[in-house]
Parts: structure tokens; C-alpha cells; sequence
């Protein structure tokens, strides 16, 4: 086995023993290498006895890429270890503990777990149906007066989301204070006036849809896992002894009760690993998650050592990154906010030492541009794109924005210029493949005397070709046809001259073949009938698991509306905002991971950059409303079509939550709200930056569109960060000029 050859940073991480310890890491320090070395050495000294390894972190894709390594690096070392450490997500923990005595927070052993996906739906099916059956009114009060219909109805849509944020945010809290429904509905039953008086038919229509169909969620295992280790003192001894260490990653993302549960496990042993990097904390505002339990664990642990060099990106990018967090920690005129980031300094590799160094541009590669339009900033990005595609062309490219409709409007952009990239966003027109699919195969079934649209489901789904001439003349020829010779007259179909060994010709039979099938299939359960359909279809990995997730939507909304009907079904397939197929779409190509290739071009918002690295990357819309430095600007927790008391709902609700919990007047929320979204909007531009490798361009617009021109109340402030970057690429390029 060739030694290792650890830096001075890894070097006493690698030396750990046993106790708890701390390791704040910088982007691109090599988090899962350390994890991963420092397991199969435990694994390698036996120091683990007849007990376990237990590594847990917050992805799917996480845990793959570390039972990958590690099993690589035992094998290597001809270790046989392999039930001797588990990998796994917080909540398949929680799952694993509940399992071994449900009893005990009074289960059956027949329960199942809604996962994110699942509580989506199920949610979203709760508020539909609150607001049909006598909510609308309620739903809509919170809506400012507004007489103008098309913006009334921009007012809707807008609320549709922030509401469904809003109940789950809420019901979220209810639970972690173990606030039942039924507790709930005590104290807001008389008089009460705040926003909870909404939220509890919800949440008592979620919790009892849960309970129908034998369903937890996430919040739920944690708690019942919580409570489970915590009043049964064997339940808790099984545990202690079956894991001898347990190592945390991403614990900058942890929450109270997952650390509370990891902390019962580790009672007796004591050997803790927590690895993590308080600055690349970016979930806070839509989840449980603070990086002050990190902190906390910091101070506490019997080592702290932070693994503070990168060989991820030039000198220069980590520079500016450094620059970053020195102006907030120490410069900062919001003070409350000047421990957003930590105060660790990303150093460089040494050069010459046999570790991978950091890039080395020959030129100084940041910069930042300014805009009149956001529909400038787009097409100059893009004229730099291919730009730099043209003269470097083995180069990876992300292009980073701060919502989710500006991807769409990015990749409109690099499709018009015929550019091939990847779209990490839930409408990414290849990850919305299936459920076109799906819709023309419903349309069809729908009307299947129509030859229009056999035609049209032929041509979508089934006949893929190089020859649009030969497929446009194919069709043609298929007009002359009705849907019931070519489904159902075989005679008819040899009838048809075209060479049958051509992609146009097979397709077709594969189609009318498969389109038989699935007309003669029941249709008394449609989510029966879409597994079948997507059974027939031959999809890959990530399409089989949207279609089961939609199969499960259908069962859902079928069980409290028995006449639910293909047209309902085609409704819902078609609509392009609907937030439940949206985010199963997000989720399904998540699961795997996704790394940027060479050459490649990305579009994502700045959330989805966190664990990607691009040789170059370009930051967009840099403006003060997406990166405020202060809580007298506008913010996106303000709901502008929201009434002035409610227009920051979610902390509206925090406070109410904490009135009931602690029964005194809560501390100001809506304060404590904007400071927390200036401390993570800091911190999501930290990620973004330290996502290049060895380009950065930095830019702002200040106008959305073309008519705002010359209007103050629509003019876009660039944020004071593009501002502070802009005079310190300023210097460094005059000290290079100085010197050159």
C-alpha cells in the first residue's frame, strides 16, 4: 500500500484516536478524503473492537460516494471490514432506532416513512383541500387590496408558494415543540387571532392523512427517535455498544434534536467526529438547521482542528473569498452580523510537496460586470460563455443565479445560441421528459379515435431519427390512416412502404405495440395504469422514480376523490407550475449526484452550487434585494402582497409558536428574521465564489426590464458586496500593473 502523504493540516486529524473532535473545514479541503482515511485507519488498527463505525450525513448521494471510498480504500489494503461500519442519512438512523422497539413511543411495527417527496404531496393535498372547503376566504385576507385582476392574480400565485412554505415551516415548529393538533386546537379555539387559527385545520388534516395511511415524516422520526433512546434505557445500551465511533459530516446543517439523539449514542463511548464549515451554511431560512450547533460543539469538543487549506481554486479566488470574511467580521456595518462567517483564512497548498496544487491562471481572472437590464446581463454572460468556450474549450462552466425561473430563462438564452449544458432546476425541459411523455400517452388514451393524437404521441415519445425529412414524410403518410388500422389491422400497417429498418419505422412499431398494450390495460386504478405505462417505457433510473412518486400522488388525491379521471390526471401532468411534480423532479436527479464533466456548462441557483466546483463560474444578480447588508432594504421574507402586519409570515409565526411554548411575549422575529437572511445570503455568496477554480466573474443589473429605465422605485442597488469586491479587484490589479 503506498503511504499517504498528508498535509500539516490533515495530520492531526489523521492522528485522531478517540474523544470528540471538532473539524471546521474550508471549501475544497478535502472533507470526505480525511473521513473516509481516518475510518479505514480505525477500521485497519481494530480500534473499533466488536463494535461498529457509524458515518452519517444529510444525502443520499453523500452516503453513496463514502461507502464507494471507503469499501475502495479497504480493498485496496486487502481489509475485510466490511460489516464493521455503516453509512447512512440521520433520519435511516432514526428509522433503525424506531424499528428495534416501536413500542416504546407506542407504534406498530407496520409504519412506514413519507419521505420529503411524499409529505409534499400529502401537504399540498391538505391545503387544496382547506381552501375548497370554506379557507379560500381565509387564504386570500392575508392578500393586500388590490383591483387590478391581473395583478391580483400575480398576488395569488406569489402566496400559493409563500403559503405552502409558510404551514410547513409552521407544522415543522409545532412538532419539534411537540405541540399536538389536538393541543393546538385547545389554545386557539376562543379568540384567538393570529395566523396558528389557519394553520390548525391543516395541520390537524396532515397528521390525520398520516396516521390513515400509516405514515411518519422526517420531523417524526426524529422526535419519536429522540424519545425512543431517551426513556428506554436498553434501547439506548444497544446503541451505545453497537457503535464504537461516530463521525458527522456537513454538521453545519445539523439541528437540535439530531444532535441531541447523536449525543445519546455517543453517552458512553465519547468518540464523536464532527466535520463541517459554519460558512457554507445556506439552509437555515427554509429549515431547522444552525450553524450555531457546530459552533456549540467547537467550543466543547476535546480537539478542534480546523483543516483550513484548499486546493480546490487559484490563489487569487481564495484570496477574495478571504477578503469576503474579513470585511464582514470585522467592517461590517450591520454588526449583529459580523459572525455570518467564521474567521478562518483559506491558505493555498504548498507548492513541490507531492499534493495537488491549487490552479494557476497566467492572468488575473475576476472580475465584475455592471448592467443596465437583467436581459443584458443574460446575453453578455452568455456572449463570455461561448467566448471562452471557443478558446478553452475543455473548460467547465457553471452560471450561477438566485431563482429558480431565472434558470429557465438562462438556458432560453444558450439554447437560442445552440449551446449544450446541463439545467439543475425542476423545469429543466429534459427532466420534465417523463411527464411530457406521460401527458401525450394520457391525451391520447383520452381521445383514441383522434389520429391527431396517435400521431402526435408517435412523433413526441416513440419515433426518435436523425431524418426530420424522413420522419415528416412518415407522419404524412400515417394521416391517411385511422387510429384503429394502425392500432389494430396489422394488414394495414404492412401496407405502409417505408424501409422497415430505419429508426423511423422501428419506432413507430414500437409505439403502436406499446400503445396497445396500454389501451388494454384497466384503467380502474390510474396509478396502476401509470407504473404499467412506465414499465412499457423502459425508463432510466431517475424517470422509474418520478413515475412511481406520481403514481403515489394519484393513489393520494384518487382516495378522497373516487371520480378522479384521466382528464384530472392529464390537468395535472400538463401543468407546468404544479409544486408537487416540480419538486419531484428536483429531488428523482438529485439522488445520484451530479458532477460537472469537462467542458460541460451548468445553470443552477446558488443553493444547488453547494458541493460542485467549475473552472469558471459567473455569479448573477448581485443586487441588494438577492444579498441585503442591512435590515432597512427590502427582503425577500417581506411579502410585498402580503398586508404590512403578516408580510413576513414565517416570522409571524415563530413568535406565536414561542408565545404558546414558553407562555411569555416572544422576542422580536421579524428583526431576528432579517438578520438571519443577511447572515445566510453572506454566506450563499461565500459558496458561490469558492465554487471557481480559476475564473470568477461577478455582475448586477439595475433594472429587471427595459421599461423600468429611469424609474427610482424600480431601480435595482447593487448589493454592497459586488461594491467592496469591485474596489479590491481594483487594487489587486493596479499592484500587478505596479509590478509587472
Amino acid at each position: 500500500m503506498a503511504k499517504i502523504n498528508y498535509r500539516e493540516d490533515q495530520l492531526p486529524i489523521i492522528s485522531y484516536e478517540s474523544g470528540t473532535m471538532a473539524v471546521p473545514a474550508v471549501p475544497g479541503a478535502g472533507k470526505t478524503f480525511i473521513v473516509t482515511n481516518l475510518v479505514a485507519k480505525l477500521l485497519r488498527e481494530k480500534k473499533h473492537g466488536n463494535s461498529k463505525i457509524l458515518i452519517l450525513t444529510y444525502m443520499n448521494s453523500a452516503v453513496n460516494n463514502f461507502k464507494g471510498r471507503i469499501k475502495s480504500i479497504l480493498q485496496e489494503e486487502g481489509i475485510k471490514e466490511e460489516n464493521s461500519y455503516e453509512v447512512m442519512t440521520i433520519h435511516s438512523l432514526a428509522v433503525k432506532i424506531i424499528k428495534e422497539k416501536p413500542e416504546v413511543v407506542m407504534l406498530n411495527e407496520e409504519f412506514s416513512i413519507a419521505d420529503d417527496l411524499q409529505k409534499n404531496i400529502i401537504l399540498n393535498e391538505c391545503i387544496y383541500k382547506f381552501r375548497m372547503n370554506g379557507g379560500e376566504r381565509a387564504f386570500q385576507w392575508f392578500l393586500k387590496e388590490q383591483k387590478d385582476g391581473e395583478w391580483r392574480d400575480r398576488m395569488v400565485d406569489a402566496w400559493e408558494n409563500g403559503f405552502y412554505d409558510l404551514i410547513g415551516n409552521a407544522i415543522g415548529d409545532l412538532k419539534y415543540k411537540e405541540i399536538s393538533p389536538e393541543q393546538l386546537e385547545d389554545i386557539v379555539s376562543v379568540g384567538y387571532k393570529g395566523i396558528l387559527k389557519i394553520v390548525l385545520p391543516i395541520y390537524k388534516e396532515y397528521d390525520r392523512k398520516l396516521k390513515q395511511n400509516g405514515l411518519l415524516d422526517y420531523d417524526d422520526i426524529l422526535i419519536l427517535a429522540y424519545r425512543a433512546l431517551r426513556v428506554d434505557e436498553n434501547l439506548r445500551a444497544k446503541f451505545q455498544n453497537k457503535y464504537k465511533y461516530i463521525f458527522e459530516d456537513e454538521c453545519q446543517d445539523s439541528n437540535e434534536i439530531q444532535g441531541k439523539i447523536i449525543k445519546l449514542i455517543c453517552q458512553e463511548s465519547n468518540n464523536l467526529v464532527r466535520v463541517g464549515d459554519i460558512n457554507q451554511s445556506i439552509t437555515g431560512t427554509f429549515s431547522s438547521s444552525d450553524p450555531k450547533f457546530f459552533k456549540e460543539f467547537i467550543m466543547e469538543a476535546d480537539n478542534c482542528y480546523r483543516m483550513d487549506m484548499s486546493n480546490r481554486s487559484s490563489k487569487d479566488i481564495l484570496d477574495l473569498a478571504n477578503r469576503l470574511v474579513r470585511y464582514v467580521t470585522s467592517e461590517f456595518k450591520q454588526t449583529e452580523c459580523r459572525d455570518a462567517l467564521e474567521d478562518m483564512e483559506i491558505r493555498t497548498v504548498p507548492n513541490g510537496m507531492g499534493y495537488k496544487e491549487n490552479p494557476n491562471p497566467d492572468v488575473y481572472s475576476i472580475n465584475t460586470k455592471r448592467y443596465q437590464t437583467w436581459s443584458d446581463e443574460l446575453k453578455m454572460t452568455i456572449r463570455y460563455i461561448k467566448g471562452i468556450k471557443k478558446k478553452y474549450p475543455d473548460k467547465s462552466i457553471g452560471i450561477l443565479v438566485p431563482f429558480n425561473d431565472q434558470i429557465t430563462q438562462v438556458a432560453k438564452e444558450l439554447m437560442e445560441e445552440g449551446m449544450d449544458f446541463e439545467e439543475l432546476g425542476p423545469n429543466a425541459l429534459s427532466k420534465r421528459k417523463i411527464l411530457n411523455y406521460l401527458s401525450y400517452i394520457i391525451d391520447f388514451l383520452i381521445n383514441c379515435d383522434d389520429i391527431e393524437k396517435l400521431i402526435e404521441v408517435l412523433d413526441k415519445v416513440f419515433i426518435h431519427s436523425d431524418n426530420e425529412q424522413g420522419k415528416s414524410d412518415f407522419i404524412a403518410i400515417l394521416r391517411k390512416y385511422t387510429v384503429e388500422d394502425l392500432v389494430y389491422d396489422n394488414e394495414k400497417i404492412k401496407d405502409i412502404i417505408i424501409d422497415i429498418h430505419s429508426d423511423v419505422y422501428k419506432g413507430f412499431l414500437e409505439g403502436i405495440t406499446t400503445l396497445k398494450e396500454i389501451l388494454e390495460f384497466s384503467t380502474v386504478r390510474l396509478d396502476v395504469l401509470l407504473l404499467f405505462i412506465g414499465d412499457k417505457l423502459n425508463l432510466e433510473k431517475e424517470d422509474k422514480s418520478i413515475v412511481n412518486y406520481l403514481s403515489f400522488y394519484v393513489k393520494f388525491i384518487s382516495s378522497d376523490n373516487i371520480n378522479t379521471n384521466l382528464i384530472d390526471i392529464y390537468n395535472l401532468l400538463s401543468n407546468n407550475k404544479n409544486k408537487v411534480f416540480n419538486h419531484i423532479i428536483e429531488v428523482a436527479y438529485e439522488m445520484n449526484g451530479y458532477e460537472p464533466e469537462p467542458g460541460s456548462i451548468t445553470v443552477c441557483n446558488y443553493h444547488k452550487s453547494k458541493g460542485l466546483e467549475w473552472d469558471c463560474v459567473f455569479l448573477l444578480g448581485l443586487v441588494e434585494f438577492n444579498f441585503p447588508d442591512n435590515i432597512n432594504q427590502k427582503f425577500q421574507s417581506d411579502k410585498w402582497y402580503l398586508k404590512d402586519k403578516y408580510k413576513n409570515p414565517v416570522a409571524v409565526v415563530k413568535s406565536e409558536i414561542e408565545a404558546i411554548f414558553t407562555g411569555e411575549i416572544p422576542m422580536n422575529y421579524m428583526y431576528k428574521s432579517k438578520i438571519d437572511l443577511i447572515n445566510e445570503k453572506i454566506r450563499l455568496l461565500y459558496v458561490g465564489i469558492t465554487r471557481a477554480k480559476e475564473m470568477l466573474i461577478l455582475s448586477c443589473s439595475a433594472y429587471k426590464d427595459k421599461s423600468d429605465i429611469g424609474k427610482k422605485n424600480k431601480e435595482q442597488r447593487p448589493c454592497i458586496y459586488i461594491n467592496e469586491i469591485e474596489r479590491y479587484i481594483n487594487q489587486k490589479k493596479k499592484d500587478v500593473n505596479n509590478n509587472a
